[in-house]
């Protein structure tokens, strides 16, 4: 999760919102079915060992912390790509399953000294030296291609990037940040492979460069990859895999933020939905327009929400290993982790089949 945005960046941002693209609430009835046998072969069928699989090749030490731009997150997002292929799943683009962007990178070393005399006295250019390199950066987009309505869609995202290595080398592993959405979208792609196919398409949304600003959900809807009044719900999952600093060890709650902010339509169907499957104990504190932490701005759901989109963002809360060289896998929650892919596939079903 990236750190604080500035407030007077995030009230400009919010007055550019669009409140009109409410494709949930044209679905929503108070009776919307829920599929309840298909929810406990969900809960039946999740898998600990799958997560825990996904995470500890994610956080290891040889990915050097998946920072945008570099050749480990690329690796990671080949990683992706092969457990999607695995499940069978589309790539939701024409080229395939890689949006690929320009990510602006400062340059470790601009000006480097010259290594001999001769070089020394060569005159030196009057422009100025350049500060950064452009290189690209790779969001991962699979989809579940719904039967009946293809061209409406369920986003499922999580962050898989991170933010490198220190500059004595040691490693930002991630795991928890956000090597646990990352390895719960997975395995929630799994159990959904795995059920025939939804009336709307569910879109797992891998997002690249949240650490640096939210910039892969950003550019994906800056390039118009769908259409935003084509998408239900986004929900967003990041640092799920441990408990905070509020709560208690074992304690079953998960952080709610923004489910209401759109329509209260999608709240709705979240609870009815935990009450069925998970009993998860939602904590709405960080909706509180006056939370300091502003969390609601500071995840890849927003990039959807300041347009209206109807998005959640689920969250386990802040430790004291957040964005530290401690945030290793040996520290989750692996329960925490299978509760919450349960959670999430239950959701997506519902949403993509109203």
């Amino acid at each position: 999760m990236i750190r604080t945005i500035p407030p007077f960046l995030l009230i400009a941002l919010y007055a550019q919102g669009n409140p009109q693209h409410l494709l949930l609430d044209r679905l929503y009835s108070p009776s919307f079915p829920i599929d309840t046998s298909t929810l406990f072969w969900i809960n039946q069928q999740a898998s600990t060992s799958e997560i825990m699989a996904h995470v500890g090749f994610i956080a290891s030490d040889p990915l050097q912390g998946r920072e945008a731009g570099t050749p480990y997150e690329k690796i990671t997002a080949t990683y992706l790509v092969m457990q999607h292929n695995r499940f069978q799943h589309l790539p939701l683009l024409p080229q395939g399953y890689i949006h690929r962007f320009p990510l602006r990178r400062e340059r470790s070393n601009p000006s480097p000294p010259p290594s001999d005399t001769k070089k020394r006295n060569r005159k030196m250019p009057t422009t100025p030296p350049v500060l950064f390199d452009t290189v690209e950066a790779w969001n991962v987009l699979a989809q579940r291609r719904g039967s009946v309505f293809p061209s409406q869609y369920v986003i499922l995202s999580a962050h898989y990037d991170h933010i490198g290595t220190t500059s004595k080398g040691e490693v930002y592993n991630g795991a928890d940040d956000n090597g646990s959405g990352t390895a719960v979208l997975l395995e929630v792609a799994r159990l959904l492979s795995l059920l025939p196919p939804p009336k709307r398409t569910i879109v797992f949304f891998h997002t690249a460069a949240e650490e640096k600003g939210l910039l892969g959900a950003f550019r994906f809807v800056r390039d118009s990859l769908l259409p935003l009044d084509s998408i239900i719900a986004v929900v967003n999952t990041d640092m799920l895999g441990r408990t905070d600093t509020l709560h208690q060890k074992g304690e079953p709650y998960l952080y709610a933020i923004g489910s209401a902010r759109a329509t209260p339509h999608l709240r709705s169907i979240q609870e009815a939905v935990n009450t069925l499957c998970c009993k998860w104990i939602f904590d709405y504190r960080y909706d509180d327009p006056k939370d300091p932490l502003r969390l609601f701005y500071r995840s890849d759901h927003y990039a959807f929400a300041k347009h209206g989109v109807p998005a959640v963002f689920y969250f386990g809360g802040l430790h004291e290993d957040y964005h530290g060289t401690g945030d290793d896998v040996e520290k989750l929650e692996p329960e925490r982790l299978r509760r919450a892919a349960v959670f999430v596939a239950a959701l997506a079903w519902t949403l993509a089949n109203l």
